[in-house]
Order: structure tokens, then C-alpha cells, then sequence
């Protein structure tokens, strides 16, 4: 079992842009500019993250959350004297997500999955620890680390208040859980189907080369969006797969996938689905 310095897996892409990963299959993002620094995402924070960040950097640090769920934002109390940003309609799901039972809730499944913590875990110091203030950041902000610079955008669907980041330089796109081959819009903070289709519609004008998410070890080819909009766009309820959820066994979902799909590779890139609760159906804005 692996110590909470050792707990992080990190991939060089190229110089100044790191990809860590951790055993939850949650995937962060480091860029390293020539005067400051940004972490994307700060996953379950079951690992030393900070260790991990400062073996890499010693430049300047800001944080910035895709949005509030859980395994993109439960780390975020390593970084207390960091600016830490958020948009702020995640706000309510951050809160709720990072409260004491929720974190409670993660050490528990935590520890009934194989080297989910690490050997050196603190469970009482990490179930009561909280971040004191989220910065509010919204369409078309924008970071200059110097060298890299990332442009805000506003992606919701997911949740109300998902955002982006566009790597301007190489015109790749960070999207989070926003849009994905396994995307979820059933939990209270997801948003209609109708509003994630605009989102995707809204991200293929970006005309950026590649789409890099949170769940997955590489970025894929940014014409995936077109088989993301086909499965929005073609999604049939009726016949979709009941979805096994053990995190939130109290929200009902089914697994719509494109029509004639092999089953087997559903949610992986080349079998986009969508799981979704029948109320997201409808036009109203959750919001």
C-alpha cells in the first residue's frame, strides 16, 4: 500500500503541463508557467496532492475546480493559503459534498475499496477539514502563468456551474465531467438534456484539437464532441439500461447509449452514453 507522498501518479505531457492521476481513476492537471502555476482540480484529497504538486513546482499556486462534486474538489483544503476558484452557481453542491458526512461517506467507501487510501491516512483529520473561502470565476476569465494561458468557459449540464479551461497555445480543451463518454445528469445539481446539448454545440465552436477530461489517462480527439451531440441528440429513454449506482442508490438513472452500440464498450470513447433521470428529460433549467 502505497504512503499519501507516494499516492499520486504523474505523466509528463510536455514541458510546464502534468497529468496526475490516483487509484480512483480521478485525473488532475498541473500547469507550470514561467512565473505562476495552476492546479485543475484537487480530486478525493485521499493523497498527499500538495507533495505532489510542490515536487513539481515551486512557482506561485492557484486552484481552480471544474466544479463542486466530490472527487474533483474534496483536496481542495490542502491548499488553504491558495486562491482556490469556482463558479459560483456550483456553490450549493460544494458545500454539500465537502460537509462532514459526505467526506465521512468517502472514507468508508474508501476503505472497502483495495488501495482506494493510503498507508499513512488520517481519517479524523481528513472527515473536519474544510477550505474557508472559494473565489467566484466565470465566462472568459483568463490566467497568464506565463507561457500558458488558460480561458475560462462556462459549460453547464453536468452541474449549473461546470466550467473549462482552454489551453490557448495548443488549443486544447480541459472540460472536467462537463462533457465525457459516460457524462451524469441525474444528481439534484445536474441540469436538462436540453441544456448539455447547447453546452456541447457551444464547445465545438471553440475549433480546438483536443479534449482532455477527468476520468480518462489521455486527452482524445476534439471530433469526439460529434458523437457526443449524436447520443444527445438521438437519446431514447425507453430504451436505456437501468444504471447500478452505489454512491447514490436514492436517485434513479438509465444508461442511453447511441442505437445499435455493443454494450460492452459503453462509456468508453468510441461508445458514448448518457446517464440520465427522466426528469432531466424535460426543458426546465434545474437551476
Amino acid at each position: 500500500m502505497k504512503t499519501s507522498k507516494e499516492f499520486y501518479n504523474v505523466c509528463k505531457v510536455k514541458e510546464g503541463i502534468y497529468h496526475i492521476g490516483s487509484t480512483e481513476g480521478v485525473f488532475m492537471d498541473l500547469f507550470v508557467g514561467s512565473h505562476q502555476a495552476l492546479l485543475w482540480d484537487t480530486g478525493y484529497g485521499f493523497g498527499n496532492l500538495r507533495y505532489t504538486v510542490e515536487a513539481l513546482t515551486d512557482k506561485p499556486l492557484i486552484v481552480v475546480n471544474s466544479h463542486g462534486h466530490l472527487d474533483h474538489s474534496c483536496g481542495n483544503f490542502q491548499f488553504s493559503d491558495c486562491p482556490v476558484y469556482m463558479h459560483s452557481k456550483d456553490k450549493q453542491s460544494y458545500e454539500y459534498f465537502n460537509s462532514e458526512s459526505v467526506r465521512r461517506g468517502n472514507v468508508e467507501r474508501g476503505k472497502n475499496t483495495k488501495d482506494a487510501l493510503p498507508s499513512d491516512f488520517d481519517e479524523e483529520y481528513y472527515i473536519h477539514a474544510q477550505i474557508k473561502q472559494i473565489l467566484p470565476i466565470k465566462e472568459d476569465d483568463q490566467f497568464d502563468l506565463g507561457g500558458i494561458t488558460l480561458t475560462v468557459k462556462e459549460v453547464p449540464g453536468h452541474t449549473a456551474g461546470s466550467i473549462g479551461l482552454i489551453y490557448e497555445e495548443e488549443q486544447w480543451f480541459y472540460a472536467g465531467d462537463a462533457m465525457n463518454p459516460f457524462v451524469w445528469l441525474f444528481l439534484p445539481d445536474a441540469l436538462s438534456l436540453s441544456v448539455y446539448l447547447k453546452t456541447l454545440e457551444k464547445a465545438k465552436t471553440f475549433n480546438c484539437n483536443q479534449l482532455c477530461i477527468s476520468h480518462h489517462p489521455k486527452p482524445l480527439d476534439y471530433t469526439i464532441l460529434d458523437s457526443f451531440i449524436r447520443c444527445a441528440k438521438e437519446l431514447d429513454y425507453a430504451s436505456g439500461i437501468p444504471f447500478e449506482n452505489t454512491l447514490f442508490p436514492q436517485y434513479k438513472a438509465r444508461i442511453c447509449s447511441l442505437k445499435g452500440a455493443d454494450r460492452t464498450l459503453i462509456g468508453q470513447p468510441e461508445c458514448p452514453a448518457i446517464v440520465i433521470s427522466e426528469d432531466r428529460l424535460q426543458e426546465k433549467n434545474y437551476d
